[in-house]
């Protein structure tokens, strides 16, 4: 549920406003309402720097997650996430400095390299001595072997395509023979090989040292540095308070104003009055748009993350997570749909539970109960690791074949959970219309809702019985005269009947074709739980028919193939079992819920907690 909010108007005198200012920090339970939203220039430098340094601790957790032995790394002498957060900026300014320099000395190595190894001072006493050396370069189309016997030619090399030689010219001529003219003459190159070979390590020892420092900031940087980052945030938000806040009386007065939740209304007001600060409190009104606080069950809190990944709720509409989470859950058992794959989940995250941070175990229990959902529709389906237990059942379920639903069952399953949410979203859309607006807009809603219902539990008692005639019968024509009704004529209070019948044709040509079209959607659950249970079969008949004779070497190919092949498996099904049930659940049931969305989360302004 979303958590009623109130606003606070404070008047504060001029002398009192920072220290009014620091005993809210503290308090810390007053999202500040902006009335200015541009930007000041300074606000836009801290917002710059927020972000580049989130950017910075990402790139740094990734490199720590690369380091074979964190153990082995020394520690920072630097403890100022500040000071070290500017050694990262110079450290990347280097890097980037001798990358350029090691990628030019690369291409240098790369053009001397097919001259192999020489001396400067060689070369030169060779000229002193009136003997030039003529570096030339030609395809190896165009090189003629008799060039070695006829001239003072020495071939030096054959490289990529081409012939590397020199030319001993020891008269004044500096014209080449006639058949070299294709050949392209190098200039003498400025360092040998040797020296670039010695300048390339050197450079790439600075490199490689610069990535060590880099590596220890890695392993014990990141919390400072994110530390210094809540500094910035906080700093940005005392900014933005002076910068919201409202001049009245010539200066002498000032206007701050802020949501707080009904739950934590109390506690401020108690620490007002007791500094007798004169405020005014006003519930949120609908043309509003305050804060979103999300307060739900131990189960529905779970998938708050999930909710917040398409968008917050607006404040004048239900929250929709409590809703929607048994049905992700249900969807993503049945996606995923093979009991092993739940069961490895449960186990894996189990044992790794209790060594992960405080704030991923939420993520991680949200995790195990997808795992348990997946075990759930596994046993339904009778799939473990790819076996399929219909066809090949074990003795001790020899009898509990018939327990397990077939392909056609899971089709029609599919299509029930569809149809069920999508009627759920449509009694969800006329309560929020209720609640927004007032009963009379929600006739048609309720229409549609009756008609749908109506029909579909007498078409399925005449198909049990058909002579008893439910379909269009006595009571089935009244639910639709009175369906038609709020569809056509009542779908909208203050509008004129012609524009009611004319708006309610229009809405059932999207209502029809829109429903089919979502009911339609869910088929996926189907299609994506059995490409997961063919894939896991696939991959346990090619690690049996694939192994060869040899008894140890046999069973080695099996276990390699299986835990290649199901690991693929499992990546890909959970991927897409996390994936489809999303699109459900923002297209399809937000849909037809009517949701609004747009929310902004509520952020209080308050002290940030750094660690000694």
């Amino acid at each position: 549920m979303i958590v009623p909010m109130y606003k606070y108007s404070f008047l504060v005198y001029h002398a009192d406003y920072d220290q009014f200012l620091d005993h809210l920090k503290k308090l810390g339970v007053a999202h500040i309402v902006e009335h200015q939203h541009e930007p000041t220039t300074e606000m836009q430098d801290l917002y710059r720097k927020i972000s580049d340094l989130s950017k910075t601790i990402k790139i740094l957790e990734s490199r720590r997650k690369q380091i074979q032995d964190p153990a082995e790394v020394e520690n920072i002498t630097d403890k100022s996430g500040e000071k070290l957060n500017q050694r990262i900026t110079e450290i990347e300014s280097r890097l980037e400095q001798i990358q350029q320099q090691l990628s030019s000395l690369q291409k240098e190595e790369k053009q001397i390299e097919p001259w192999g190894q020489f001396t400067l001072e060689a070369i030169n006493r060779l000229s002193e001595a009136n003997i030039n050396l003529r570096f030339l370069i030609c395809p190896d189309s165009k090189y003629n072997p008799e060039w070695e016997e006829k001239y003072p030619v020495e071939l030096i090399s054959e490289t990529d395509g081409y012939c590397y030689f020199i030319f001993v010219d020891k008269s004044e001529n500096k014209e080449l023979p006639e058949e070299m003219e294709e050949s392209d003459e190098m200039p003498l190159p400025a360092n040998t090989l040797e020296d670039v070979r010695k300048e390339i390590s050197t450079t790439q020892a600075k490199a490689d040292e610069l990535n060590h420092e880099l590596d220890k900031i890695a392993v014990h940087g990141i919390e400072l540095l994110e530390e210094y980052q809540k500094k910035l945030e906080e700093q940005l938000a005392d900014i933005n308070v002076r910068f919201q806040t409202v001049d009245e009386v010539e200066g002498k007065i000032r206007l701050v104003e802020a949501w707080v939740p009904e739950v934590k209304a109390d506690e401020l007001e108690k620490w007002v009055d007791k500094k007798e600060v004169y405020y005014l409190k006003e519930a949120a009104r609908k043309h509003e748009k305050p804060p979103i606080l999300l307060r739900n069950n131990r189960f529905a809190r779970l998938f708050e993350p999930v909710a917040k990944l398409f968008s917050l709720p607006s404040y004048i509409e239900l929250d929709l997570t409590p809703f929607f989470a048994p049905f992700f859950l249900l969807f993503y058992g049945f996606c995923l749909g093979d009991a092993g794959y739940g069961l490895l989940l449960v186990l894996a995250i189990a044992i790794y539970k209790p060594k992960a941070k405080p704030g991923m175990r939420p993520i991680l229990t949200l995790a195990q109960l997808l795992g348990l959902a997946t075990i759930l529709f596994g046993a339904i389906t009778g799939t473990f690791f790819g076996i399929n237990l219909i066809e090949n059942p074990p003795k001790f379920l020899a009898n509990a074949k018939d327990l397990f639903l077939d392909n056609d069952q899971m089709f029609t399953l599919a299509l029930a959970f569809g149809a069920v949410q999508i009627l759920f979203g449509m009694v969800l859309k006329a309560i929020n219309q209720i609640r927004q607006q007032g009963f009379g807009y929600s006739l048609s809603t309720w229409g549609w809702f009756i008609l749908i219902v109506s029909s579909g539990i007498f078409y399925l008692l005449d198909m049990q019985n058909p002579e008893a005639g439910h379909f269009f019968g006595p009571v089935h024509t009244v639910l639709v005269g009175a369906s038609v009704l709020g569809i056509f004529i009542f779908n909208h209070p203050k509008r004129n009947i012609f524009i009611n019948i004319g708006a309610g044709l229009w809405d059932a040509y999207n209502m029809v074709t829109g429903v089919i079209g979502d009911l339609l959607s869910y088929i996926r659950l189907f299609a994506l739980g059995l490409a997961s249970a063919i894939l896991g079969q696939v991959f346990n008949q090619l690690a049996f028919d694939l192994a060869p004779d040899i008894p140890l070497i046999g069973i080695l190919v099996t276990l390699i193939i299986l835990l290649i092949g199901h690991g693929i498996n499992i990546f890909m099904s959970g991927l897409g079992a996390f994936v489809h049930p999303l699109r459900l659940t923002f297209v399809e049931f937000y849909k037809n819920a009517g949701f609004i969305g747009g929310g902004k989360e509520y952020k209080p302004y308050q002290r940030v907690q750094v660690k000694n």
